[in-house]
């Protein structure tokens, strides 16, 4: 006699809770693998922007404190003081137009 109507409430409610089980990890499964496919990628491309961002904010920096480091280097030379403001614009003239004749591929 081994039939639905013979099991006693025990073994039908364990049949149940271990179906209710493999269901929920089934759905725990597949909202993992969902957030995994869609959040991981933006997440990666917010961390490269932010992470760009500071990159560029720093290289501005540095490159601002450059500028004034080769001024104040450009002044302790023994001239005239304006031949050493014309030797530092004459270097960012120059950097400015190796940029500009950069500005389209060839």
């Amino acid at each position: 006699m081994s039939g639905a109507a013979t099991d006693s409430p025990e073994r039908t409610a364990g049949r149940e809770t271990d179906w209710t089980d493999q269901v929920t990890d089934l759905v725990v499964d597949v909202v993992d693998t969902v957030r995994d496919k869609t959040t991981g990628p933006v997440l990666l491309a917010a961390r490269a922007l932010v992470y760009g961002i500071v990159a560029m904010i720093a290289a501005l920096i540095l490159l601002i404190v450059l500028v004034a480091v080769t001024g104040r280097a450009i002044a302790l030379v023994p001239v005239a003081s304006w031949i050493c403001y014309l030797a530092l614009g004459a270097i960012l003239s120059a950097i400015g137009l190796l940029c500009w004749t950069k500005r389209y591929p060839s």
